[in-house]
């Protein structure tokens, strides 16, 4: 009774590996396609298994391709040659050599003749890299997808992303230039020299200030004789703009 009992629960067990092996052999299979970097980005049942599906996924890429071609082609000399045969009768062996690579040509331009060319070539290039150089080779249409898809994606955050917050600055009456701004200034501090409008400043404080510009500067005439050990120059048409402030 207990074997009875146990048999179901192992050959379920069996069933659920099989299943999960097959879906990871599936996954690593369509990841060989994928650049490295979304690779990288998916959970990978084996490094290995994906470069075995590259490699021999190429061989059966470049076999199945150059197979539909051939099938094309003999299909499309036999068409043209139904369609000229008669009117080529009795010309010589230059006039059809050149007939034949008009209509080779002719097929070759064909967008579904350039597609299986291209991709028996790439089926051999991730053949060979696997075998060679044990490199992945992914599909360059799918590596295009993805940097569509990626710059697709920028593009509508940059559209969703709100607006940036400009400066607001003020000089006050003893001379010195208040500055807020909604991002801390990279390199402000003590040590630096900021220009505005020609005038040198120094950095007297940096203070929190409420939304949206949270930092607010406070900028001092330089001393004389003060030693430039850093130096950036800030919009003057920023200050100028802003009514001067009593302090």
């Amino acid at each position: 009774m207990a074997t009875n009992f146990v048999a179901p629960a192992r050959r379920s067990d069996v069933i659920s590996s099989h299943h999960q092996r097959m879906h990871s052999i599936l996954r690593d299979f369509l990841l060989s396609f994928c650049p490295a970097r979304i690779r990288r980005q998916s959970r990978l049942g084996s490094q290995l298994t994906v470069l075995r599906s590259a490699t021999w996924g190429g061989l059966a890429q470049l076999l199945l391709a150059a197979l539909l071609l051939t099938i094309r082609l003999k299909h499309h000399f036999v068409l043209r040659a139904q369609q000229f045969g008669p009117h080529l009768a009795g010309s010589n062996e230059t006039g059809q050599a050149i007939v034949t690579l008009i209509v080779f040509l002719d097929f070759l331009i064909h967008p579904l003749s350039l597609l299986l060319l291209y991709l028996a070539i790439e089926g051999l290039l991730r053949f060979v890299g696997g075998i060679i150089t044990a490199e992945i080779v992914p599909s360059l249409m799918v590596s295009l997808y993805f940097k569509a898809a990626d710059f697709v994606s920028r593009s509508s955050a940059r559209r969703r992303s709100p607006a940036p917050v400009a400066d607001i600055a003020d000089r006050l009456a003893d001379g010195r230039v208040r500055i807020f701004c909604a991002s801390q200034k990279t390199g402000w501090n003590s040590s630096i020299i900021v220009g505005i409008g020609g005038k040198w400043f120094e950095v007297e404080s940096e203070e929190q200030a409420p939304p949206p510009r949270t930092f607010m500067y406070v900028l001092r005439p330089a001393s004389p004789g003060r030693v430039l050990r850093g130096y950036q120059e800030y919009d003057a048409e920023i200050v100028d703009a802003t009514k001067s402030g009593g302090g």
